[in-house]
């Protein structure tokens, strides 16, 4: 396994007023818990530059006036892309042992789910079997391709954030984390094919915020869904474009994905926006 999405099923041990946005303390928490099993690797985590081999969601759930109850439980979200951390993660939360801490209050971790059929965004999986469910099937590829971008999702082109979904940006940062970390790199070329033979046929999508404590900044993102059509329907292009998107699921797309941001995974067949895996007030539009 060198492909995890772990969904966290969390109970809070105390009311409690937290912020909208987690994702910094989500990615806190689990450094922390890396770090009491393997420092080494935990600091390592911590100081590399380049695409990084997680992503974390925020917390997600209802809250009474921004406060978290002891009698709801919450969703947290971890992905690895690297086997190392993968088999590390897939332990690392044990139900009814582990407990997680967010912006000093505790949770305590009653389901970790791995499978989807445990929970729609939870999966493992290879890079291998990623590749070959799309390199080697008979059938011709899908010409339209759909994303839940579910918490808010950006990108950075020329020192600016650009929160529209192009098909070059969406699957040129996919192309990125696959090509750092898979065994076998795509072709540069993906990227081109994205950008000339991709277009946006379909999206309903909203602007939200996403503010990180303690930077006095707030991000903004879309979220929704967005449906690309190729214009050229060759197959072995087509067959990347589609692993790629499977492999949203569990490396998130754009800038700040081990921070809560660009959580996403494809939509099979394609489909209207379903309801969001963060919620968020939104300036919706679309198209």
């Amino acid at each position: 396994m060198s492909l995890l999405s772990l969904v966290l099923t969390l109970r809070p041990r105390r009311a409690a007023e937290l912020p909208s946005a987690l994702g910094r303390a989500a990615h806190a928490a689990l450094l922390a818990a890396i770090g009491r099993v393997d420092p080494a690797l935990a600091q390592r985590l911590h100081d590399e530059a380049g695409p990084r081999p997680f992503t974390c969601s925020s917390l997600l759930g209802m809250r009474a006036a921004g406060a978290v109850q002891p009698d709801l439980t919450y969703t947290l979200r971890y992905t690895a892309l690297t086997a190392e951390l993968a088999d590390l993660l897939a332990g690392l939360f044990p139900p009814g042992e582990a407990e997680v801490e967010l912006d000093h209050v505790a949770f305590t971790v009653e389901v970790a789910a791995s499978t989807a059929e445990a929970h729609p965004w939870a999966g493992r999986t290879t890079y291998e079997a990623l590749a070959a469910r799309w390199l080697l099937a008979q059938e011709r590829p899908e010409a339209q391709i759909s994303l839940h971008l579910a918490s808010p999702t950006a990108f950075k082109v020329g020192g600016k954030a650009q929160p529209f979904p192009l098909p070059e940006l969406v699957f040129g940062s996919l192309l990125e984390k696959w090509n750092a970390y898979a065994p076998l790199a795509f072709p540069e070329e993906t990227r081109r094919f994205a950008a000339e033979c991709l277009g946006v046929s379909r999206f309903e999508l909203g602007t939200h915020a996403a503010p990180f404590k303690g930077e006095g900044v707030v991000k903004f993102g879309a979220v929704g869904t967005v449906t690309y059509a190729a214009l050229n329907r060759d197959r072995y292009w087509l067959s990347l474009i589609h692993v790629l998107a499977e492999f949203a699921q569990f490396a998130g797309v754009g800038a700040g994905t081990a921070l809560g941001m660009g959580q996403c995974r494809a939509l099979t067949p394609p489909a209207p926006s379903p309801k969001p895996f963060a919620g968020a007030q939104d300036d919706r539009t679309s198209g």
